[in-house]
């Protein structure tokens, strides 16, 4: 069985198998479709503007009419969004490994798949020509991809010949407008 799979260098997933989120509860939200619309983002600077206010806040919250532990509160806001951007970290990773797993699970399976296809013919060829009927949905499931593959083609030749059409047209007509033009200057010269 060769599959693309194999010819890859593949390496099982070395790292956490166990996403422990408890310490985020209370903090995760899950807004409504679109509910991110409209909010507002960190911009450039956010680390000298943090810096800013976690030196002088305290130093002017009461002329500011701010609450005095208002940079505490800061800061305890910065600290939930580093929680949340490790957890992403990981939660980014885990969907990595898990669609790279589903995809090379199903190349592995679509080569199980084909092995018994080339069974099914190969023996339906020699001795029970029956075993394609009996196999008639696997057989046909394997040939999907050539099946579109060579409509693909067609498709591809039609519009290369339709274009091939149309600039020889074009030349045609280009052609044509230049020899009343010829003429125009053979007259001229005579």
């Amino acid at each position: 069985m060769t599959t693309m799979a194999t010819t890859l260098l593949v390496k099982l997933y070395a790292g956490s198998h166990t996403l422990d989120f408890q310490h985020l509860d209370g903090v995760l939200v899950d807004l409504p479709d679109r509910g991110t619309r409209g909010l507002r983002r960190e911009k450039t600077d956010w680390d000298k503007v943090d810096q800013e206010l976690m030196t002088r806040l305290p130093l002017h919250a009461a002329a500011l009419r701010i609450a005095s532990d208002f940079g505490a509160q800061l800061a305890s806001m910065n600290e939930r969004i580093e929680q949340v951007r490790a957890f992403k970290v990981a939660v980014n990773k885990l969907a990595e490994v898990a669609m790279e797993t589903e995809v090379y699970l199903e190349d592995e399976r679509e080569g199980m798949v084909s092995l018994v296809v080339e069974a099914v013919r190969k023996a339906a060829k020699r001795t029970d020509p029956t075993l394609m009927t009996a196999f008639e949905r696997t057989v046909g499931y394997h040939g999907q991809t050539g099946k579109l593959a060579a409509k693909t083609r067609r498709k591809n030749e039609e519009a290369a010949a339709q274009e091939a059409a149309a600039e020889e047209a074009a030349a045609e007509e280009a052609e044509e407008r230049l020899v009343p033009e010829k003429k125009a200057e053979v007259r001229q010269q005579v």
